[in-house]
């Protein structure tokens, strides 16, 4: 009678298998949201406090430049570096938009891995499901074979 068993084994191989793709899918669900809500923080956030500082370096160097008594013109130590801050600060602000789509895509491509890896759970869990259906087939073969040969019913 081990064919229930396999039956069940197979029921709960399913079963299984379901829960642990819901759990992988609900996982990747929230590595989106939260390359969403990382994404808007940036934005509205971190990004214009960034601005923010820039600016304000720029008018104290300003005003440092001045107070020295040198010209702020074009071709003049003052104003090359002013020009050169500009472009590091420039620099900055690619770097950490870069910094940050290279972060939204590490969560969205995790997420799609986890949605990856729910879909072989549930593989996983259907061909054991199949296995064991495939061996109560069998146990109900034998049995019926033993039963046959005996010329009574073999229940084993």
């Amino acid at each position: 009678m081990s064919f229930i068993g396999n039956i069940a084994a197979a029921q709960s191989a399913k079963v299984i298998g379901r829960y642990n793709q819901s759990v992988l899918n609900q996982q990747a669900e929230y590595n989106k949201k939260q390359a969403e809500v990382k994404k808007q923080v940036y934005e509205k956030f971190d990004k214009p406090r960034f601005a923010e500082q820039i600016n304000t370096y720029n008018a104290d160097q300003f005003v440092s430049t001045l107070r020295t008594g040198a010209e702020f013109r074009e071709g003049e130590t003052g104003y090359l570096v002013q020009l050169k801050n500009l472009r590091n600060q420039a620099t900055q602000v690619a770097i950490n938009d870069y910094n940050e789509a290279i972060n939204q895509n590490d969560l969205i491509n995790q997420s799609i891995l986890l949605q990856a890896k729910g879909v072989g759970e549930r593989l996983k869990g259907d061909m054991t499901a199949r296995s064991e259906l495939y061996k109560a087939g069998g146990s109900l073969l034998g049995m019926g074979y033993n039963s046959y040969q005996a010329g009574r019913l073999v229940i084993s």
